[in-house]
């Protein structure tokens, strides 16, 4: 079982059984998150890509609403799981271990309309979403591993300029409680929050110490780690995502991009003993665009690891167009669901 204590994922089940592992060195593993278009197209291009999901993993992550899920909760105490439910069973079919990332909200909880992705609950429905992270918990009980938010989405304090980090610890803190409550076993974390990083700290107004001939890391991302790990109420892992390529346009060549990810892991094993999870990662190759190379993201997952990471999650790995790296072809062109040369790294990093 130490594999999967490392990692911070729950044990599959049946696995309790099993005689004790000896105990390894911290491992790793990489995973993916399915995003709004994910093997959902032609018929004969999504037998190709369950396939291929097959080889890979076995995290497979999935939002609560949006990314291709829609509104669980379209009135108070109305529920429609349709889509969710069919990603569910498409993670379950293609032997995957399913990830639920606690976000986004109804509008109705957000005071905003449903697909403002960027508006978090306010403060007077945190109770309200965390009544829907339970009954999410309760709906699959498959489903051992949950993110709460997405990268502090709303949770910009524009007066004091910086993260409210108070606010989201109130609600990370309260769906916590309440799916501990429900199920002491689900394995629970956050705070999900991207890292903004710049080559030139001059034009930073925080710039941090955590920084290298990568860059600086801007301090109020750091801060509110830092709040969150002294003030949550409990974690299970430590969630946060970032790039390459900073802020102000630099962009290292493709076996320096996983410099950024190892300093960032380094420092972060430093100060906690929970797993380190990069929700999300991207290794840009030019200054305006989202490609980037096999060797790129290799080297991106090879420091994650060596930094002492456990997990990564790979952004929509089906071809969509948007120019992201991705590991099968389109489903939704006749002929696709083939891999792409990005398979190899998933699959050489996916059970390290």
């Amino acid at each position: 079982m130490a594999l999967f204590a490392a990692l911070g994922v729950a044990a599959p089940a049946g696995a309790s059984g099993a005689p004790e592992a000896p105990e390894a060195a911290v491992t790793f593993q990489a995973g993916i998150t399915h995003i709004q278009q994910s093997v959902d197209g032609e018929p004969a291009s999504r037998a190709r890509a369950e396939a291929l999901l097959e080889t890979v993993g076995p995290l497979q992550n999935q939002h609560l609403m949006g990314w291709g899920a829609e509104n669980p909760e379209p009135e108070p105490g109305v529920y429609d799981w349709a889509s969710l439910d069919e990603r569910i069973a498409l993670i379950e079919r293609t032997g995957g271990e399913p990830v639920i990332t606690l976000c986004s909200a109804p509008g109705w909880m957000k005071d905003a309309d449903d697909w403002d992705m960027d508006a978090a609950p306010t403060p007077e429905h945190y109770d309200d979403f965390a009544d829907l992270a339970v009954e999410t918990a309760r709906r699959y009980p498959q489903v051992r591993h949950f993110q709460v938010w997405n990268e502090f989405k709303g949770f910009w304090d524009e007066e004091r300029n910086r993260w409210d980090h108070e606010g989201y610890t109130e609600l990370y803190n309260l769906v916590y409680t309440r799916l501990k409550e429900h199920d002491p076993d689900l394995v629970v974390g956050g705070p999900y929050v991207s890292l903004n990083v710049y080559a030139d700290p001059e034009r930073m107004s925080h710039p941090s110490e955590l920084s290298g001939d990568w860059g600086t890391v801007d301090q109020r991302d750091l801060d509110a780690i830092e709040y969150w790990l002294e003030h949550n109420a409990g974690a299970d892992f430590l969630a946060v995502d970032g790039w390459s390529r900073t802020r102000d346009g630099h962009h290292p060549p493709a076996e320096r991009a996983g410099d950024m990810f190892r300093a960032v892991s380094e420092w972060l094993v430093e100060r906690t003993e929970l797993p380190v999870w990069w929700s999300e990662f991207y290794a840009p190759l030019g200054p305006d665009s989202y490609e980037s190379s096999p060797a790129a993201i290799r080297s991106v997952l090879t420091g994650m690891r060596d930094g002492g990471a456990s997990v990564a999650l790979w952004w929509g790995p089906e071809c969509d167009g948007s120019g992201f790296p991705c590991v099968w072809t389109s489903t939704r062109e006749t002929g696709g669901g083939l891999p792409t040369e990005y398979l190899p790294v998933l699959r050489e990093f996916a059970a390290d």
